[in-house]
Parts: C-alpha cells; structure tokens; sequence
C-alpha cells in the first residue's frame, strides 16, 4: 500500500497538516525493564540519559541488526533506522524485489551515527511498550518464531535448525535466547505501536478527488520540436576552442581504472544443469486421450523420471548454496572473532581454491567473468562488475571481501578485491577526441534550449495576434504534431515518447494555454494544449473512496515517522559514537 499510495505527492501536504494539528503522543521519561549498559568500559553513547559502553553499543546495535536480519524481521529495522520517511518507503518497497532490508542494503555505507539512531529508536520502543502497555506474549513470540521463514522456510517447524540456531549462532553474535525472544517481541509490539500511533488519519476527500482528476483527465495536445543532434552537426569548434575546453575539464579525462581480485565460484556440475522438460500439448492431449494402460505406465514413469531429475538438480543447488553459506559463515566468524583474515586457509579447508586475477578495466574483464550476472529480482539488469568495481578500497580486509553472490542461474561467487589502480589524466593528445566530442555536446544543449526558449516567445506572440497554433510554428519552419487524446492511465498515444510527462505538464495548464520549453536530453519541446476533459463517471467516484480509504496506510507510517523522530530529540543522544565517522 506505501509502494502504491507514494505517487500522490499531494497527500503529503495532507499529513503535515494532520501533524501539526496535535495529535503526537507524548512520552514520561521512565526507564525501561533493560537496564543500562552491560560492560564496565567507558561510556560510548548515551540515550535518554542510560550510559552505553563499548560492548553493549554493540550488541544494542549491529549484532542486534545482524539477529533481525537472519530472523527475517525486516520491517523492524527498516522502521528503527531508516533515517527518513523516503528511504523507509524505498527500502520497503526494495523488499519486493528481493532486497531484505535497509541494514544489509546500505551496510557499506552504514557508520555509526546509523547504529546510534537505531539504538535510540529500539530504546523509543523500548520505552513505548512500558509506557503504553504494548505487550507480545510468550505464546505470541513462540508462535512468531514458528512460522518464520528462518525456522519454518517450507511451513513447518524446525525444531532442530532453531536449536542448532540458539546453540551456535547467538554465541557468536554474543547474545541468548533471551536477546533472540526479546528482538522478536519487540518487533510484534512495533506493529502494534505503528497502528496506535497512526489509527484514525484518513485524507480529504477533496484533496484525492484533485490529485485523481489530475491523472485521469484526457488531454489533446500539439507539439512542436527542436531536436539537439540537428544542433551538434553545426557544431565545428577550433583547436583552440578545444584546447581551452580541456585545461578547464582535464579532470574528466582520465585512464579506466584497472582492479585485480580473486575469488571462489560454486557452481551445479553441467550435467545437472538441465532445463526442466516440460510437457508439449501435444503430450497433455495425449495424457488426457490416452486409453491403454501401456500409455498410462510410459506416461507414469516418464513423470517419475522427470521428477528424479527435479530432485537431483534442487539438491545440487542446495548443497552449492550451503558449502557457500559455510564459507561465508567461517568469515563472519573471524569477524566477530577478530582474528586476521586467510581467504584463501578458509577456502583451502573445503577443498577449493581461489582464483587470482590479473589487473583488469571494467570494459574488459577476464573471460570467466564477462558474462556473470546476478541472479535474483533484487539485482536485475546488474552484473558481477558492477559489485567488483563498487566495492571501496578500504584499510579493513573484512571489507574487501563481498558478500556471496547469486550469479548465473545456479552459481555462487564470493570475491576479494586484491588491488586497484587508480585512474591517471590523460594528455591533450590522448584526450582530444573525448573532449571535442563533449564540447560538442554542450554547445549544441546550449543552443537548443536557447532556440526552443526563443521559439516559444514568438508562438506566443503570434497567438495574441490572433493565429493559431500551427499557424504560428509553421512560421518558424517548425512542424506541429497532434498528441491524444489521451489520460496518463489509457492508451499510450504511439507518437510520443515522453506522453506521461506532457500529460502532467498539460494538466497543470487551461485549454489554449502554450507551455514553457520543455528541455529534454536529446531534444526540446514545447506543446499548446488544445483540450482538456475530465469525465464525472462512477468508476472515478469508486476509485476516489478507495483512494482514501488507502491513504490509511501511508498516512499511519508519516505519523509513526515523525513521532519516532519527535522522541529522538527528546532522547538527547549523545557520546563520542553518536555522530558519523
């Protein structure tokens, strides 16, 4: 519902005016049930005036995210760090293509005044729960953890991998059963405060009859444009003009930065990498048709075959997924551990070896990497690059080794970055061809902006003097071209590329009225709105209830956002991590 109530930006007037109205909760300042800091080292943080040393900063912190990430419980800490209502949406809306949450998304670029803030926030619930008498009970926590994805990926219960779970993987996180339940009921309680805090907000039904209106109206437009490559062939800059423009730009002009890493890739064996045989009409006629019984057995153990095929490839996957999930586990280990990093000990252990790369540019990588994408809706359209070649060149060697990675359709890849090269300037010589080009560019930009701004001058001019539009472009040697009718949710009209832009700018306009140039990167345009219509049907008067009975959903997050944010001042949170590194 927050995905798809986010584009009626006019119902966020709507919230602040609910805000301000008063409605916010305040809160006593009484502790909580948790106590202060768990160590006996020196203060690190301070949250409404509870002392928090080194040690429990960080397990209140990142091993607390590390916990709720591994349970699943995903809003949790999207509503707890997220710094804005912008990016809660964002990585709620990430979530549905395969991004977990805020915390594993943005961990690279993550310090500490995120974990400070995610620490102040738990606290705020914390608090909140005491205070407002939100309450999850033992039965609600073991009932929660039950149908986890973590403990119950199929639908049924676990009780082994959550036994396995409690006795290995808490310790190393330093934490307990305890702290595990305690995440849990938090998070059940936060839902309950999200809907306390927010309950009873419904927007104007003026003002989502307005923004429906606007995106449902049907528009008839004419368009006249000024193309940018008509500019750039005109275009013949001097060698002194070139010259000048690269001593003002040499900073663009640069070698491509080279990098060298080595990794390990798991893999299913080829003869397991079969596409699954699927039936043919033909052969479904045929099951459905068939009438002796040797049929009915060819049929029968053509099925079982298949299935056994199914299965052995599913297990194969499994088993890549697990022995990587291994590796990458023994590398937190050593984290968490802080002990010095063998990459290659670590993999030498499970019978693999890393492979070592030369130095090597994005534009040509080594063969074997060339065509690795990544797998999974969360990174469509990306490939293994783009993670190689984001990665930061930093000091901590826990840094410069990825996450596992989804690559393929069935492989597993996780790399180290050895070595970069920076990027050196070029010299004019070598430089020359980029940045006559660009000059090249600009210019003609400049010139088709100027050109369409002058142009919309004069068509307006001449429709004062009583000429149409047409009239007026043809004047200008410039060609008018009708656009619509057409509304933003119909029928795209075939003739133009940039239809959901023109409509929002043609709804904002009256019938007869010309628009200010409209500047894109290949061109500049200018339309005249020649109609506009809004029907008053019963399916908009539907659709105008819906709307706000959905804007319930957005409006109740806007409203715990910024009671969230009201108790973060109120936490006074302070202490030598309290700010960014």
């Amino acid at each position: 519902m927050i995905e798809n109530m986010r584009k009626y930006t006019g119902l966020m007037v709507v919230v602040f005016i609910l805000l301000g109205a008063g409605f916010l909760f305040t809160m006593n300042d009484i502790g909580t049930g948790t106590g202060g800091g768990g160590g006996s080292g020196p203060a690190v943080l301070e949250v409404y005036g509870q002392s928090i040393d080194e040690q429990e900063y960080y397990r209140r912190g990142d091993r607390t995210l590390q916990l709720a990430s591994e349970l699943g419980l995903h809003f949790y800490i999207n509503f707890l760090i997220a710094p804005d209502y912008q990016q809660l949406a964002q990585a709620n809306q990430l979530m549905r293509y395969g991004y977990p949450n805020y915390y594993v998304t943005m961990s690279r670029n993550l310090d500490q005044q995120d974990f400070s803030r995610f620490i102040a926030n738990r606290t705020t619930l914390q608090r909140a729960m005491n205070d407002m008498g939100l309450y999850a009970s033992d039965e609600e926590v073991t009932e929660s953890l039950k149908t986890s994805g973590r403990f119950a990926p199929g639908g049924n219960y676990d009780a082994g991998e959550y036994a396995s779970f409690v006795d290995k993987r808490l310790g190393r996180l330093g934490m307990t059963e305890k702290h595990l339940r305690e995440v849990v009921r938090e998070s059940l309680c936060l839902t309950k405060l999200i809907q306390l805090v927010g309950s009873g907000l419904i927007a104007p039904r003026t003002a989502v009859q307005d923004q429906l209106e606007a995106r449902n109206q049907t528009v008839t437009l004419a368009r006249v444009v000024l193309n940018r490559d008509d500019f750039v062939e005109k275009e013949k800059p001097t060698e002194e003009e070139i010259k000048a423009y690269w001593e003002v730009h040499q900073d663009a002009y640069k070698t491509d930065e080279q990098r060298r890493i080595s990794y390990i890739l798991l893999d299913v064996p080829e003869d397991l990498k079969k596409e699954e045989k699927k039936d043919t009409p033909e052969e479904k006629a045929d099951a459905e048709t068939a009438e002796s019984q040797a049929e009915k057995d060819r049929k029968e153990a053509e099925a079982k075959a298949k299935k056994t095929e199914e299965d052995k490839n599913k297990k194969a996957r499994i088993a890549v997924m697990r022995e990587v999930e291994t590796i990458s586990d023994e590398i937190v280990q050593k984290i968490n551990e802080k002990l010095p990093l063998d990459l290659e000990a670590i993999v030498k252990e499970h019978e693999h070896s890393l492979v070592k790369t030369e130095l090597f540019t994005r534009a040509k990588p080594p063969e074997a990497l060339k065509e690795l994408s990544l797998r999974g809706n969360s990174a469509r359209g990306k490939h293994l690059l783009d993670e190689v070649f984001s990665m930061a060149n930093v000091s901590d060697p826990y840094d410069l080794v990825s996450k596992p990675l989804r690559v393929g359709e069935t492989g597993w890849i996780i790399f180290r970055l050895d070595e970069v090269i920076e990027p050196v300037l070029l010299d004019y010589t070598a430089a020359r061809a980029k940045a006559r080009a660009q000059l090249i560019s600009e210019n003609a930009t400049k010139k088709v902006k100027k050109a369409a701004d002058e142009a919309r001058e004069k068509i307006v001019a001449s429709i004062k003097s009583g000429k149409g539009f047409d009239a007026a472009a043809k004047e200008l040697d410039l060609t008018p071209v009708q656009v619509g009718p057409y509304s933003a949710s119909g029928i795209a009209p075939k003739n133009e590329p940039s239809h959901r832009e023109l409509h929002q700018v043609a709804s904002g306009l009256n019938a007869g009225d010309v628009s200010e140039a409209i500047h894109e990167n290949d061109r500049s345009l200018i339309i005249f709105v020649e109609k506009r219509e809004i029907e008053d049907t019963e399916e908009n008067k539907n659709m105008v209830d819906s709307m706000v009975n959905g804007s319930r959903g957005e409006l109740m997050v806007r409203a715990f956002m910024n009671w969230r944010d009201t108790q973060f001042e109120k936490a006074k949170v302070s202490g030598t991590f309290a700010q960014s590194n």
